[in-house]
This record gives C-alpha cells, structure tokens and sequence, in this order.
C-alpha cells in the first residue's frame, strides 16, 4: 500500500468513529430531553425519535411508580452531575442568568445545564439555595422562553 492510500484508509477510521461518538451524544441527548419534557408534562412522541421516547417512557414510568424509577444510566448522565453542553455559548447562559433573576427576584441563580440545538439552546438553571429547576430557550443571547420546571400543582 502507497502513502495515499495509508492516509485514506486512517481518515475513513478516524470518520467512523468520530461519527459514531457523535451519534451517540445525540441520542443521549434526545433521552434526556424526552425525560425533562415529559417529567414536566410537554411531550410530542410524533415529532421525536426513538431516544426521546425511551427518555418519555422513563420519566412516565417514573411517575406512575411514585418516583422509584430512576433514568436509564446507559442513556442519561447521574441527576448530580447535569448535560452540560460545551456549544452552548456564554452569552446564550448569560442570557438565561439574567431573565430568570428578573422573573424570579432572585439574585442566586446557576447555570446546573445546557444543551445545544439549531432552533433554541436550552439551558437549565436552579433558583434559591434549593436549586429549584428553570428552564431558558435561548439563541444569540436573545431569550425566547423561561419556565419553571416545578411541578407546582403537586406542592
């Protein structure tokens, strides 16, 4: 084999793997966030894939056992260490910072999460020394939507 071919060769492997590194990113990804949507009452299955509906079909299961379940770790990071997306851009985090202490009154707002798509950024903030979760959709530092994540028909 000729050096050219050597060097087609090593970058199909290098290819394949990054793209199978990446894939696997984005179904944990979708896992997660048909679990947050679901855990708080959003889902649309239709418009999903199959990772999304696994993470739906665990934050149901979840809520029907009382909250027993927990999510699949093969698909989801531990709840004590958050997805925290290095794309996500610091202004976009900012951003998010800035409109849930405005809406909440509360100084003591942290970023816990985010996660990167091409629509809106979503960023997962806690609130007060309980960390109680909000969620921000951002894109260029402009905010879109903040929501509480409590389910506050349940307190």
């Amino acid at each position: 084999m000729n050096l050219k071919s050597n060097f087609s060769l090593v970058s199909l492997l290098v290819l394949a793997f990054t793209t199978g590194a990446l894939a696997s990113t984005a179904s944990q990804r979708e896992y997660k966030r048909g679990y947050a949507d679901c855990s708080a009452g959003r889902w649309d299955q239709e418009q999903h894939g199959a990772s999304y509906k696994k993470g739906c079909d665990a934050a149901e299961a979840k809520k029907n056992s009382g909250g027993a379940a927990t999510p699949d770790a093969s698909q989801a990071a531990p709840a004590e260490k958050p997805f925290m997306d290095a794309s996500v851009p610091a202004k976009d985090k900012q951003a998010c910072v800035r409109a849930v202490k405005k809406q909440t009154h509360n100084p003591k707002v942290v970023v816990i999460g985010a996660v990167s798509s091409e629509a809106n950024n979503t960023v997962t903030l806690g609130v007060g020394p309980e960390k109680a979760p909000w969620r921000c959709l951002v894109k260029r530092g402009k905010v879109s939507d903040v929501m509480s994540q409590t389910n506050e028909g349940a307190l």
